[in-house]
């Protein structure tokens, strides 16, 4: 092997899968370097984004977390891709950073194969279940003139012009006293293992969930209106300029027949809006162009009259555009296929699964989280020999 140049032999590595190279790391040092090349984990991170878009290629994992055992689990997005009515096995992931399951919540968001994690006390954790590296963050800090009753919103991403994975936390305290929403914007960056404010957040989340990562820029579904329950506004922000952006609804949502709740998610590399109308009807919107208005297009509908139980609870996972299939999780129990064509749906058999979860897709990178060594990193004393272990050396 030693006659094969190092660029052709990082060509040919770059399209094997992310689990198959974790093996064949240990098979001569020469792959070994290849493998651990920065250079090299951009170019099959780079593949992997280009095949995650359609969910028929197989790429990626799913990253299950059990609501009653707290364990995380994942599942190969090659093996629910099988046309077979084989049963699909669940595999309890062995490398997480956390002491106790009990004390990890379901991903907030992912990026790029990393994971953003909290625990109940507050602490927040990037790991990359593949390789089993974690890194913790450094305590957020929060301005003392900050009172009242307070909540957060968090997201994970990329920026691609400072090659630094930022995490974004939206900090909201209500003082009831004098009815006024403070919102402070934090934003943390591994690079620098530190966080820092930048410009508030413009309008209140109401939401209590994870900003959608997509084209740079982090996005959640606010409202104009502070003190009312609204979702009528979707707003983004770019990692890199640090600068705010409204992209605009579908313009049939601005009818008297509004949905009950709205969600934000990533499809086939789209930006998708999910529209639930009670227990009534679920409308999926995709945005084909990034921040043109006409170019949302309902993607499909389903309707509680296809007796697949309660609408209420469906979400979309994935989007196989060859096959015309949407992965949607149902009720927090089921995982199943439905086929935009004949409006059929298929259950997947799962062993070994939980019996209620939370689920996520997620690439399988070699990103690396050790980049960092000091106070708030994995070697700060905490957890040193679960540290060790847990490290691709």
């Amino acid at each position: 092997m030693q006659e094969i140049p190092s660029e052709i032999l990082g060509e040919i590595l770059s399209r094997l899968p992310a689990d198959s190279l974790l093996r064949i790391r240990c098979v001569c040092k020469a792959w070994r370097r290849t493998i651990d090349d920065p250079v090299f984990t951009k170019l099959h991170l780079h593949r992997q984004l280009l095949g995650v878009q359609d969910s028929s290629n197989g790429v990626g994992q799913l990253i299950l977390r059990g609501d009653l055992d707290n364990q995380f689990y994942s599942i190969p997005m090659e093996s629910l891709n099988s046309d077979g009515a084989e049963t699909i096995q669940a595999a309890v992931v062995k490398t997480s950073p956390f002491q106790t399951y009990s004390e990890a919540k379901p991903p907030v968001g992912s990026c790029n194969g990393v994971v953003l994690i909290s625990q109940s006390k507050g602490i927040n954790f990037l790991w990359n279940p593949l390789t089993g590296e974690f890194h913790r963050l450094p305590p957020l800090k929060l301005s003392k003139k900050s009172r009242g009753l307070c909540h957060s919103v968090s997201g994970l991403g990329y920026d691609s012009a400072a090659d630094d994975y930022k995490v974004v936390k939206v900090v909201q305290v209500f003082d009831p006293r004098d009815r006024i929403f403070s919102l402070q914007t934090m934003v943390y960056s591994l690079k620098l293992d530190s966080w820092r404010r930048i410009k508030d957040f413009p309008y209140r989340i109401w939401q209590f969930c994870g900003g959608i990562f997509l084209k740079g820029a982090l996005h959640w579904i606010s409202s104009t209106m502070p003190l009312k329950c609204m979702d009528d506004l979707i707003i983004g922000l770019d990692l890199g300029t640090e600068d705010y952006c409204l992209l605009p609804l579908p313009s049939e949502l601005s009818g008297q027949n509004k949905p009950s709740s709205k969600h934000l998610g990533v499809l086939d590399g789209c930006l998708i809006l999910c529209c639930h109308y009670q227990i009534d009807r679920l409308d999926v919107w995709l945005m084909e162009v990034y921040g043109v208005e006409s170019s949302w297009i309902k993607l499909f509908s389903i309707e509680a009259a296809y007796n697949i139980g309660a609408v209420e609870t469906l979400m979309p996972i994935a989007y196989s555009r060859c096959k015309g299939q949407v992965l949607l999780q149902h009720n927090r129990k089921d995982l199943l296929w439905f086929d935009l064509g004949t409006r059929l749906w298929k259950k997947i058999r799962i062993d070994n699964r939980p019996t209620s979860f939370s689920c996520h897709l997620c690439l399988a990178s070699f990103v690396r989280l050790n980049v960092v060594i000091g106070g708030g990193g994995c070697n700060n004393g905490q957890q040193p020999e679960r540290a060790k272990r847990n490290r691709v050396n």
